[in-house]
């Protein structure tokens, strides 16, 4: 592994004090534009600067190999976007297996690392003096909180179009000349990275409202309550593949007893540490059943239940059906997509299913 931040495709743009007034729709932007370098995952792997190294850039990661690595050091905020495939994602103690369709926003330091068949992800990252200096207004960046989440429908369209300026042909021979880049140039870099930030933003609106059900005198008391809340829920999901869940561990990670953990938490998420992760199991079951051909009794070992025959009562408790049942609605549905592909069935006449 290099430490450096040498890679190919890197782009530094030119820096300084540019006071923007660009329209972008409604919106006026002002302040001004950071480095932003792209980097491309896809020969050696990558080590980013160090804590107070380069803290005036942001960095725009693409990985496109499978099994590309990178590991983001401590202080900075990034965003983990996977275009394809799954990306294996860890930090303090804290794993997750993130697919397309998902994203994670950090603010500690975390290891990337892309699957081994297609893995392919952007990561916007830097510290938190870039991402304001890049355009995010610093009220966006203190109200967001790090957590794993459904990623927002415009944040993949938007990080994809920050590559494609950074890989601009004109930009790239202005950067070479040294003439750097040009007043629009520079508006439209800040709009993107004011647009991922806005993203995210808007995305946990639902999880910012939860945070007057938080321990604390002060909302900056609460909102530290709610992150610490939410460590726990990521145990909870990034351990669950193995079915097995200690209170005791998840209470001593934020230094609660069992049972204030447990009421704290109910207070916030309306379920108690203990049911979010059979909830977890469950939906876990739910998608093997459904997306793989193992046997029912492998996915109940798998899912942490200790026979075939809880595994059953559970799954039916939670999802309304057998395993059976879920199984064959599965396969149907699958033929009715084929259908539909082949020109047999119009999408409109196929039944939804309900899980």
């Amino acid at each position: 592994m290099r430490d450096d931040t040498v890679s190919a495709g890197k782009q530094d743009w030119e820096t300084g004090g540019l006071p923007l007034r660009e329209d972008d729709g409604e919106r006026e932007f002002s302040g001004h534009a950071c480095d932003v370098v792209l980097m491309d995952a896809e020969g050696a792997d990558i080590l980013l600067p160090r804590a107070g190294v380069g803290n005036s850039a942001l960095y725009l990661i693409h990985a496109a190999r499978p099994g590309a690595f990178v590991e983001l050091p401590a202080g900075w905020w990034s965003v983990l976007v996977p275009l394809a495939g799954t990306v294996s994602a860890a930090g303090e103690r804290l794993r997750w297996d993130i697919d397309a369709g998902r994203c994670l926003l950090w603010d500690r330091p975390l290891r990337m690392m892309g699957g081994r068949s297609d893995g392919r992800w952007l990561c916007l990252c830097g510290p938190m003096e870039a991402w304001i200096r890049g355009g995010c207004e610093s009220r966006v960046m203190a109200d967001l909180l790090a957590d794993e989440m459904a990623c927002p429908p415009d944040l993949v369209t938007r990080l994809v179009a920050l590559r494609a300026m950074l890989t601009a042909p004109e930009h790239t021979r202005d950067v070479a000349r040294g003439q750097g880049m040009g007043h629009r140039g520079k508006a439209a870099i800040v709009r993107s990275v004011f647009g991922v930030a806005e993203s995210m933003h808007a995305q946990q609106q639902g999880l910012r409202a939860l945070i007057d059900r938080c321990p604390g005198r002060s909302h900056r008391r609460k909102r530290w309550s709610m992150q610490r809340l939410l460590r726990i829920r990521h145990a909870i999901v990034s351990g669950h593949h193995d079915g097995r869940m200690s209170l005791d561990r998840l209470s001593r990670q934020v230094s609660y007893s069992r049972g204030h953990l447990a009421r704290v938490y109910h207070s916030v998420f309306s379920e108690t540490p203990s049911e979010c992760a059979i909830r977890m199991r469950l939906q876990r079951a739910l998608w093997l059943v459904e997306q793989t051909g193992l046997a029912f009794c492998d996915i109940a070992e798998y899912t942490g239940f200790d026979s075939q025959s809880s595994f059953s009562r559970a799954f039916k408790g939670r999802h309304g059906v057998t395993p059976t049942q879920a199984r064959a609605r599965s396969r149907d549905a699958g033929c009715g997509a084929e259908q539909t592909r082949r020109g047999g069935v119009r999408p409109a006449e196929q039944a939804p299913l309900h899980v």
